[in-house]
């Protein structure tokens, strides 16, 4: 059934794109290198991942359409003995429901899946489905807030999220990143995910009309996973990559 959802919003999604019209779109893939990320290839230490990300986001008279595809790789000396990987991506489109002027600019119907496997034979596929809104927040350059009924295949209770999205620049520094919020159910805990970049475009100093920025990303993860009876210094995730990342 989740299957057949997700095809008929696929399809749904490429019907509409090929009648309605784009506004502008944003694609881009970046590199981050950090340490003391949590529960990666054993919950009683912190690892040091690189990853490669690459992204989408645009604009349509429908409504919108993000996605990204992250791949971790850990070190060689892992805990495990062997090297970690993953493959994590998510897929949201957002349907504008009505539009408005003023502080709140849209209400939107929104979607999203999440997929993802790990080189320790972990797999899962989540289904999010929520209503949303943006925001016309003066100093910033966008910002939504999207509450999600989230239906989790791995974790074997469903639960409720809540995703504020945020961008501002200040020439050519610019803030940006999300805030998740996710309740607890008998079998997990909350988590609270606070995880910005900031970022600095190099790519005017080199005469590049496209962006190239460098910076760092800070990854504030609390209760990572959810997993319940954890101590608190296992499953906290306080991590600081640095960041490059071009705008293709």
């Amino acid at each position: 059934m989740k299957k057949t959802l997700f095809t008929l919003a696929g399809a749904s999604v490429l019907s509409m794109g090929a009648q309605a019209e784009q506004f502008w779109a944003d694609n881009s893939v970046s590199l981050l290198q950090g340490s003391d990320y949590a529960m990666v290839d054993s919950v009683d230490d912190k690892a040091t991942l690189t990853t490669m990300t690459l992204e989408h986001v645009s604009g349509h008279s429908w409504g919108g359409l993000f996605f990204f595809v992250d791949r971790h790789v850990g070190e060689d000396d892992s805990a495990s003995g062997q090297q970690f990987k993953e493959t994590y991506g998510e897929v949201s489109p957002k349907f504008t429901l009505v539009e408005m002027d003023g502080f709140v600019k849209s209400i939107n119907a929104a979607f999203t899946y999440e997929f993802g496997s790990t080189s320790s034979g972990f797999s899962q596929d989540n289904y999010l489905y929520g209503v949303g809104a943006d925001f016309a927040v003066p100093g910033l350059d966008y910002f939504g807030a999207t509450y999600y009924y989230a239906d989790n295949e791995a974790a074997e209770a469903d639960d409720h999220q809540l995703t504020l999205v945020y961008g501002a620049h200040f020439g050519e520094v610019i803030v940006d990143g999300y805030i998740d919020y996710s309740t607890g159910t008998e079998v997990t805990d909350a988590q609270f995910h606070f995880n910005p970049q900031i970022t600095y475009n190099v790519g005017s100093l080199m005469g590049l009309k496209n962006k190239v920025k460098v910076g760092v990303e800070y990854s504030y993860w609390a209760n990572k996973f959810g997993v319940k009876d954890l101590d608190d210094k296992i499953d906290e995730q306080n991590a600081f990559s640095l960041l490059l990342k071009a705008h293709l």
